[in-house]
């Protein structure tokens, strides 16, 4: 009798073992050769800073049209990816009442402030830029390259111009950005409700960075136009705040202390095609900052919302 409890309890494990292994799925990016996917990104900024009392706020809408080619693997095992920016929508409103705009579809309506013709210089030099990221074997970016061609536009630029085309493609943060678009993924199978963490960085220009502390977990899986869809949540768990000492900024920031407020975010993967078909990501962060000018130190609150939207086409 003892021996047909064991042989039962056994069976009992062996079958439990094999349900919770075909539950878990493997999600994995994937480049075939060939291919072209065009996507529609929209990035929104909301922030408020208050220094002494003073409430000064400023929103940002950029909306791109982007693609991507991939290329032939190469006998190396080498493979070039190209991503183009084919068209750009930004719309900003700043301080003081002031808002600036760039169409691809207009790129020469000039404003008649200087200060923001610029914004609009850098636009109109971004609008149809492309660059090649050449992956290893093992898909790692070990070369960009391409974007020179557009910063050679930077010596007809202001100087003011041509710092924020730099910033925008610095080849070190086109790889970054790279790796973390194809780096959110789990590195091992997992079930639903499984979680995994990245660490992962925003630029905002002027040598300012983000670095937030991301928690992704699978959902299982979603209906959508037609496709059996993979659902993975996001969720910021923490952030910091960075400045270069070299930062062309006349504001200096002494000190920070940021918290996530809210943070809620999905994606949508395609399983088959191993590519990501829709992510939609919003973050709000507050917290103290001191800025420093001329010498002097103005304590600061921070109230800051991202959003991100990319969809395939």
């Amino acid at each position: 009798m003892m021996s047909r409890v064991l042989a039962f309890s056994s069976a009992i494990l062996v079958t439990s073992t094999a349900s919770v292994a075909l539950a878990q799925v493997e999600l994995a990016y994937k480049h075939p050769a060939g291919t072209k996917v065009k996507s529609l990104t929209t990035q929104k900024t909301h922030q408020i800073l208050t220094i002494n009392g003073m409430d000064i706020e400023t929103q940002v809408e950029v909306v791109i049209t982007g693609s991507v080619a991939v290329g032939k693997r190469n006998p190396d095992g080498t493979q070039p990816i190209r991503s183009k920016m084919e068209a750009i929508r930004a719309q900003l409103s700043l301080p003081m009442g002031l808002s600036v705009s760039f169409d691809s579809a207009n790129p020469n309506a000039k404003s008649d402030n200087p200060q923001l013709a610029v914004i609009q210089d850098m636009f109109r030099a971004l609008d149809g830029t492309s660059y090649t990221f050449t992956l290893d074997k093992d898909d790692k970016v070990i070369a960009v390259e391409g974007a020179q061609e557009t910063l050679n536009k930077a010596n007809e630029l202001s100087p003011m111009a041509a710092e924020l085309l730099k910033d925008q493609l610095n080849s070190e943060r086109l790889k970054r950005n790279f790796e973390q678009e194809y780096g959110n993924l789990p590195d091992k199978p997992v079930g639903k409700g499984d979680t995994w963490d990245r660490t992962e960085t925003v630029s905002l220009g002027s040598g300012q960075t983000l670095t937030f502390q991301r928690q992704y977990q699978y959902q299982g899986t979603t209906e959508k136009d037609g496709k059996t869809l993979d659902k993975i949540g996001i969720k910021a768990t923490a952030v910091t705040y960075s400045m270069d000492p070299n930062s062309p900024s006349p504001l200096k920031v002494a000190n920070s202390n940021l918290t996530i407020d809210s943070s809620k975010g999905t994606i949508l993967f395609d399983r088959k095609a191993g590519q990501t078909v829709e992510r939609d990501e919003t973050t709000r962060i507050k917290g103290d900052m001191t800025l420093s000018a001329n010498g002097m130190d103005l304590p600061t609150k921070l109230d800051l919302t991202l959003e991100h939207t990319n969809k395939v086409q």
